[in-house]
């Protein structure tokens, strides 16, 4: 065909193909199914990570324990006790307690009369009798919090008739 040549040229010449109009695609659900299952999962796996860290810790928090001990450390001496030195519990962020107790709480009292060890652990809200014993101290009786105390009475070398009272609170 003579006509679909240009002159000089062998090759025929063809216009350029029409574009057509094709509407916008249509918008996936399956993107906003995977969104909000993305972001239920999150909040699901938050919710139980919260979940382990109080089973690991025992139950409770660790702000809980630390006020339960200060509470159980207040209530062991008479009025003739004599604190001689008291470390309260501080309590770490993000202390996981699957082997380490992340709450402790020291105290040592100068008594001026012989106590038991019996009768301070008994103030204390412990039992620490030789059959509770175990060797991280004695267990507080009915306790929710998985508290241990080490009760420790000795005589006092520097002030003679005396006895110095100690405990060892912890917690995981």
């Amino acid at each position: 065909m003579p006509g679909d040549q240009a002159p000089g040229h062998p090759y025929p010449l063809y216009a350029p193909p029409q574009q057509r109009f094709q509407p916008p695609p249509k918008k996936s659900k399956l993107k906003w199914i995977l969104g909000v299952t993305t972001v239920l999962i999150a909040v699901l796996l938050f919710a139980g990570c919260t979940t382990v860290v109080n089973g690991l810790n025992e139950g409770g928090n660790h702000q809980e324990k630390a006020r339960t001990m200060m509470t159980m450390a207040d209530t062991l001496p008479e009025e003739d006790w004599q604190l001689l030195a008291r470390f309260d519990p501080k309590v770490e962020q993000g202390c996981l307690s699957i082997d380490i107790e992340c709450v402790r709480l020291s105290a040592t009292w100068l008594v001026p009369h012989q106590v038991t060890t019996e009768e301070a652990a008994s103030r204390l809200g412990v039992d620490c009798s030789d059959a509770a014993r175990t060797s991280k101290g004695c267990p507080r009786e009915n306790s929710a919090e998985g508290i241990t105390a080490r009760v420790h009475v000795y005589p006092a070398d520097d002030a003679p008739g005396s006895w110095k009272v100690t405990i060892d609170l912890r917690a995981k």
